[in-house]
């Protein structure tokens, strides 16, 4: 798998897996396109976020619109996030690297040729890949892994309290995200 390339070995991982009935090159552009908001995933993030939108109020800022939220967009438009191997209708792989556990996620832009050597302490690389593939019974397999490692041990601890307290939230959020995409690819496929 193409993640592998990228991050063999982890601190930590999450994995998801669905079955769609939908033809592969279905799944694949839904994982690209489906708006990913929705109730659970956008109160998380209003969560996640609350201590920005609060600053943003008393210094007299309207909030921010709420964007379409896509992998697809996280790649053009995300910041930090790096598209780093793609295998059309097959594999997405992206990655970040950033102090995740800071109000701003200290984000540290790296290109896909940085990614593998980066090892500046006190950073956390993220790769997340999705793969799809065929099913026993003619649907597609998608499958989602998150994969996180530290670049020292003072970042790790970090990373790792901050996991703790995120890793039902992200669980949550992933496990929508797979279901939101499973729905539009067989949305595709039925109207193609």
């Amino acid at each position: 798998m193409l993640i592998d390339r990228y991050l063999p070995r982890c601190d930590v991982s999450l994995e998801f897996e669905t079955t769609v009935d939908a033809r592969a090159e279905e799944v694949y552009h839904a994982i690209r396109e489906t708006d990913l908001r929705d109730p659970i995933i956008s109160a998380l993030f209003a969560l996640r976020e609350l201590p920005q939108r609060l600053a943003r109020r008393l210094h007299g800022q309207p909030p921010p619109a709420p964007p379409r939220i896509t992998f697809g967009t996280m790649i053009q438009d995300g910041p930090g996030w790096t598209l780093l191997a793609e295998q059309p209708d097959q594999e997405l792989v992206v990655g970040s690297v950033g102090r995740f556990w800071e109000r701003d996620y200290g984000g540290r832009t790296v290109t896909a040729g940085e990614f593998v050597g980066f090892n500046e302490p006190g950073y956390a690389k993220l790769v997340i890949g999705f793969s799809v593939r065929p099913g026993p019974i003619g649907e597609t397999v998608l499958r989602y892994e998150a994969r996180t490692l530290s670049t020292d041990d003072t970042a790790r601890r970090k990373f790792r309290r901050y996991w703790r307290l995120i890793r039902p939230g992200v669980s949550m959020v992933m496990r929508a995200a797979l279901h939101r995409i499973k729905l539009t690819a067989e949305h595709q496929g039925v109207a193609s």
